[in-house]
C-alpha cells in the first residue's frame, strides 16, 4: 500500500533516487539528473525546517515519488506565491499517486497561507496538464519553443491555481 506522508530527513536519498530516475526520462523536468546529495540534503533540510510542503509517496520502504511548493522571496515580492515541483516513478504512474501527492501539498500550502501555486509543465505531457486542470489550475500563459531537448521543441506552459477559492 503507497502511503503519502511529509518528508523526512531519512528520506532524502530516496528522494534524490526517484528525482533522478525521473529527470533522466528528459520529459518531465527542467532537469536532466538529480543534483549531488550534498545539494539534496542541504535543500530538502531546509525545506523541514521552514515546514514548507513538501510530501513523499512510499511504497514500503521505497520513495515513488515527491510534490512540493515553495514559496518564492519576500524580499522580491512572491513570498505569497508558491512553485510546485512533483514527480512520480514511471513504474507508477496512472495511479492516483501524483493525484493524492498535489492534494495534500495544495492543503498545506493554504494552511501555510499561500495565495497561489506557480508551475510550468511541457505541452507535450497532456497526462499532466489533464491532472492539474482537473485540481483546477489554469493556463496563464505559454513561452513557444521555450524548450530544445534531444532535437525537439517544447512549448513550456504556465498553469496556476489561486488557492484563496476553496472551490
Amino acid at each position: 500500500m503507497i502511503i503519502v506522508r511529509a518528508i523526512r530527513e531519512e528520506d532524502i536519498p530516496a528522494f534524490r533516487e526517484v528525482l533522478d530516475s525521473v529527470a533522466r526520462e528528459r520529459r518531465y523536468l527542467a532537469l536532466v539528473e538529480a543534483p549531488p546529495l550534498e545539494s539534496a540534503k542541504a535543500f530538502v533540510g531546509a525545506v523541514i525546517k521552514a515546514g514548507h510542503a513538501q510530501f513523499v509517496a512510499v511504497d514500503e520502504a521505497r520513495i515513488v515519488g515527491w510534490c512540493d511548493a515553495l514559496p518564492g522571496d519576500a524580499a522580491a515580492g512572491t513570498a505569497h506565491i508558491g512553485r510546485l515541483g512533483t514527480g512520480v516513478h514511471r513504474d507508477y504512474r496512472r495511479q492516483g499517486i501524483g493525484r493524492r501527492l498535489l492534494e495534500a501539498t495544495i492543503a498545506k500550502s493554504r494552511e501555510r497561507g499561500l495565495e497561489k501555486i506557480e508551475l510550468t509543465v511541457y505541452a507535450s505531457n497532456v497526462p499532466a496538464i489533464s491532472l492539474y486542470q482537473k485540481l483546477g489550475f489554469v493556463e496563464e500563459g505559454r513561452k513557444k519553443r521555450g524548450r530544445f531537448l534531444d532535437g525537439f521543441y517544447d512549448d513550456v506552459l504556465l498553469m496556476a491555481l489561486d488557492l484563496r477559492n476553496k472551490g
